[in-house]
């Protein structure tokens, strides 16, 4: 699915590329039956987006302009895009 929108150029399948490793369907199940296993409420199988999560809470409006940065640069990857 992801592989498809990549080769289309779509920006939001760059965007998802550019931020971390992408999971196998197996390894993102694997994470999940762990989880399920263990009671977990919230299953994360990348451990970057815990890190995403605490960002996004602690500070909404930084992360939402990261956010817009990211796809700014997805969508054109010769772009250069200021810091906040």
């Amino acid at each position: 699915m992801l592989v498809g929108a990549l080769e289309a150029g779509n920006p939001a399948a760059r965007a998802v590329a550019a931020v971390g490793e992408l999971l196998e369907p197996d390894e993102v199940a694997e994470a999940v039956v762990e989880g399920l296993a263990a009671e977990r409420f919230l299953i994360l199988p990348h451990p970057e987006v815990a890190t995403f999560l605490r960002q996004k809470a602690s500070d909404p409006d930084r992360w939402l302009a990261g956010m817009r940065r990211l796809v700014a640069r997805a969508a054109d990857p010769g772009r250069r895009t200021a810091a906040p």
